[in-house]
């Protein structure tokens, strides 16, 4: 099913999207608290206790379709791609303050509509992030598939470009380019319903005896009024958001494959500037199975 000019949250640790943040905040101060967890080191912990909150938020979400089969390569398995058309989403976050302690966090994420069981959502791809704490929470806490990688975003006189290269340990070798340009004649294009955060948590063996351990983590499937099956969280327009077209540019590094997911086409492309402290903040998930390998 598509809805057409919905803004969909693609989650994917984004911060970037205001309801995900608040739902999930207000989910987790409903239930019993257990003693909270501090990561490792505890004298200096990698990141602060969630929830997380964040601070003038800039997102531009650009809708791609890839080449036939590239989704499926890509979804990480027990997950399965949902609907026919080899959709994504490229999310581009930009958090200037994350947890008012100077965390300037930029990260792009990959997002697809993906189901499990009767479950329906989605998942994503890969991430790239320039922030140790959002990668270290990320992959510890939800196990979102996050990388590290330098991250700018420039003012164009037509919007934005965004680029990321690997780090300087990599050569800074180039991983994308992205241009967003604002336009009042953008063709504008169905958007799927991305629903909550379907993520497979991957815990490998500490030893050849030991097995791999692995959970199905949702965040968002516990939100107040969400039907089982989770629900499309929908983050409201405001004042500054814009429409407009965009290109995309994908490279191939010794460790980061990614023009198996073009030649791509862009169907559409938006941009939002949530101003100011976002209420509540981004909190845990829930594990619906476990298992081992």
């Amino acid at each position: 099913m598509m809805k057409r000019n919905a803004f969909w949250i693609a989650a994917a640790c984004s911060c970037a999207l205001v309801a995900v943040l608040a739902l999930t905040g207000l989910a987790q101060d409903s239930k019993p608290k257990r003693a909270e967890f501090v990561p490792s080191p505890i004298f200096s912990p990698p990141y602060p206790q969630l929830p997380h909150h964040f601070r003038d938020v800039h997102t531009i979400q650009i809708l791609c379709q890839a080449p036939a089969g590239a989704i499926a390569r890509a979804v990480m398995p027990p997950l399965e791609p949902a609907g026919s058309a080899d959709t994504f989403v490229l999310l581009m976050a930009w958090t200037p303050d994350v947890e008012e302690m100077g965390f300037n966090v930029h990260e792009i994420a990959l997002n697809t509509p993906v189901k499990w069981k009767d479950r329906v959502g989605n998942t994503t791809l890969i991430e790239y992030i320039d922030s140790d704490m959002g990668l270290i929470a990320g992959r510890e806490v939800y196990g979102w598939p996050k990388k590290m990688a330098d991250i700018t975003w420039t003012r164009t006189p037509t919007g934005w470009m965004v680029v990321a290269n690997k780090m300087r340990d990599q050569g800074s070798l180039p991983l994308m380019k992205v241009e967003y340009r604002v336009s009042g004649a953008a063709p504008q294009a169905q958007w799927p319903e991305m629903g909550p955060s379907l993520l497979v948590r991957r815990i490998p063996n500490a030893s050849p005896t030991t097995p791999a351990f692995f959970q199905m983590v949702c965040v968002g499937c516990d939100l107040p009024g969400a039907p089982e099956s989770g629900a499309p969280l929908v983050a409201p327009s405001g004042s500054k958001d814009t429409r407009g077209t965009a290109t995309v540019q994908f490279f191939d590094g010794p460790h980061d494959p990614l023009t198996f997911l073009g030649p791509l086409k862009v169907l559409d492309a938006k941009m939002s500037i949530l101003e100011g402290r976002m209420p509540f903040g981004l909190g845990l998930g829930e594990v619906l199975a476990s298992w081992e390998e």
